[in-house]
């Protein structure tokens, strides 16, 4: 049985918790967060036996294994090393830090120690994107990709105008904590390591970078908004070739279209996944974390969301973040 310890329970930590339980032989052994009382209240909703508020004491328990760090990206750092310090495997949610400095301590911890970790880039998990990624390869006649882009228009519904999630000294602001899904989802579909060159900014609600892929010779696109109605949240990206795209609609899309040129005529192919999407993302999230568990079973396995893959990530975003702004407003 593996014994789990969770730093954070927030919305999308209980989300985390929840799908990782369903996994056979691992248990949910504590938790940790700052209300006592709301604490509690979720503790006692999963049967989680041990909850605290000194996260330090509960890392430090010789009975836990695993310490997942769900808390705001601000405090994965100092959780991170505390927990690789006391010999505990990680699953760490994104971003992996807030500086390459801490991402370096985070590593070398974790190295010292000998413990594996996975930090959550659930895309890479996605079936979807697998075929899509697949896609790419098996149809050369669609020529050399010209541009990529993801727009994601997304609700602030829920997060109040005090939420960690629009302080850039807790969250990274939002091509950190944000963009970085899919910096990294691009590098990894188009297999190369994109480099920003212009950055749009307007306010802690809205970013958009421009990258560039040396090896395909392409430009691409990453916009986020967080300021839609709920019932208004688009998400939709794309990869435009020379002689057809490959587009498709959701952060975790359910379905993919694929339109090129075969013998003069137009054709469309169609890849869906006939499931529920908070099923799918539940899944993703138990994908990760049996990533980390095959590695601990086995030294020799190689995770897919590693830490190197999680700097990486963080490199790009920081540098998009800290290059010249180009304001698309009137001053």
């Amino acid at each position: 049985m593996v014994k789990v310890a969770a730093v954070g329970y927030g919305a999308f930590g209980g989300f985390v918790l929840r799908s990782i339980s369903k996994i056979p032989n691992v248990e949910i052994y504590g938790v940790s967060g700052v209300n006592t009382e709301k604490l509690k209240i979720f503790a006692q909703s999963m049967n989680i036996p041990n909850w605290t508020t000194d996260w330090q004491t509960l890392i430090s328990d010789p009975e836990v294994d695993v310490v997942l760090v769900l808390t705001p990206p601000d405090s994965h750092h100092s959780i991170a090393v505390a927990a690789a310090k006391n010999k505990k495997h990680l699953f760490i949610e994104k971003p992996l830090a807030l500086s390459l400095k801490q991402a370096d301590e985070i590593i070398s911890e974790v190295e010292k120690a000998g413990v594996k970790a996975v930090v959550d880039y659930i895309m890479r998990y996605h079936q979807l994107y697998y075929k899509l990624k697949n896609c790419i390869k098996e149809n050369p006649d669609m020529g050399k990709i010209k541009k990529v882009w993801f727009y994601n228009f997304a609700s602030s519904e829920g997060l109040g105008p005090d939420h960690w999630f629009w302080k850039e000294e807790k969250s990274g602001g939002v091509l950190v904590e944000h963009g970085g899904h899919f910096y990294d989802l691009f590098s990894w579909l188009l297999e190369d390591t994109p480099e920003p060159v212009a950055t749009f900014g307007h306010d802690p609600y809205e970013d958009m970078s421009i990258v560039y892929f040396p090896q395909i010779d392409a430009y691409g696109e990453f916009y986020h908004c967080f300021d839609k109605p709920g019932l208004l949240e688009k998400n939709f990206g794309g990869i435009a070739f020379e002689k057809g795209y490959i587009t498709f609609e959701g952060w975790l899309p359910l379905s993919f279209k694929l339109e090129k040129i075969e013998e003069g005529q137009v054709i469309t192919k169609e890849y869906k996944l006939k499931r529920e999407k908070n099923e799918v993302f539940s899944e993703l999230v138990q994908k990760a974390f049996q990533d980390l568990l095959k590695a601990i079973e086995n030294p020799q396995h190689e995770v897919s969301t590693s830490l190197y893959i999680a700097r990486k990530a963080l490199e790009i975003s920081l540098k998009a973040k800290s290059i010249k702004r180009i304001s698309l407003y009137k001053e």
